[in-house]
């Protein structure tokens, strides 16, 4: 964690999303954590110990509060949000764009976070995007938070769009392909679980290899290829499939429907 001042922490929503962001801060941070469903405060109070929040209307958040709740909830709440004590608010709730943030929960710092689904093994990939008058201190603490679950991007606002279809919708493509060849090797006659962890395994050297030389894909496929061997066979038949076009025309069709969900 980085060196901030602001250690108090409340988070609201305990779906799958808020949970595995705050299950990431509660060592790092006095946490406290609201939902109207209690069975999902008594799940997460059997994985990571946090303050319970009974009421929004009777608890003030001294610090920091992250917004982990679905953007029709969201935008019924702003009346409540904008009464609390709040420091900065952070928004995890897709199509709610900053301007629309500030309009609701006014005269506060505002940041949006888009983490992807990884957040849960404290993994995620987040964009972080933020309205104009969020100081340099509090830019600070929200991309500190950030990291404690993953790794931060800031980008442009307008990009978050494309964000999810690189990365937000994208890990699902990712796990797509995961099966695909994992099936290919139980066809040649391996075990599906251990085929699974080969693949698994094999995904995470990629990762790291080109992160450690940072050489680009097809740069690093290359070394892969020998003249007459087995990898050009195979580079071949996604080639004449059009793998590569169509993961990038499935980031479009993410990304489109981001932008017409934001419309509306």
């Amino acid at each position: 964690m980085g060196d901030v001042d602001l250690k108090k922490v409340t988070v609201i929503g305990a779906g799958n999303m808020g949970k595995a962001i705050a299950k990431s801060l509660a060592n790092s941070y006095e946490l406290s954590i609201y939902d109207i469903d209690s069975a999902k405060l008594d799940q997460a109070e059997r994985e990571f110990k946090f303050n319970r929040l009974y009421s929004l209307e009777n608890e003030r958040a001294e610090d920091i509060i992250i917004i982990a709740v679905k953007p029709h909830i969201l935008r019924s709440s702003f009346g409540i949000l904008n009464s609390l004590n709040g420091k900065m608010y952070i928004s995890i709730a897709a199509g709610v764009s900053l301007d629309e943030l500030s309009k609701g929960i006014k005269n506060k710092p505002i940041v949006r976070f888009m983490p992807n689904i990884a957040a849960e093994c404290s993994s995620a990939v987040t964009a972080v995007a933020f309205l104009e008058s969020v100081s340099s201190n509090d830019r600070e603490i929200a991309l500190d938070i950030a990291s404690s679950f993953g790794s931060a991007f800031i980008l442009e606002e307008r990009l978050f769009s494309a964000f999810i279809g690189i990365s937000g919708s994208a890990i699902a493509y990712l796990f797509e392909v995961m099966e695909g060849l994992a099936l290919g090797g139980v066809r040649e006659g391996i075990p599906y679980n251990d085929s699974l962890r080969i693949v698994t395994d094999t995904f995470l050297s990629a990762a790291n290899l080109q992160k450690s030389t940072k050489k680009g894909p097809s740069e690093l496929a290359s070394m892969v290829c020998s003249a007459g061997g087995t990898t050009i066979e195979g580079l071949l038949v996604l080639k004449e499939k059009a793998v590569a076009g169509s993961l990038a025309s499935a980031v479009q069709a993410a990304s489109n429907k981001s932008k017409r969900m934001e419309k509306e």
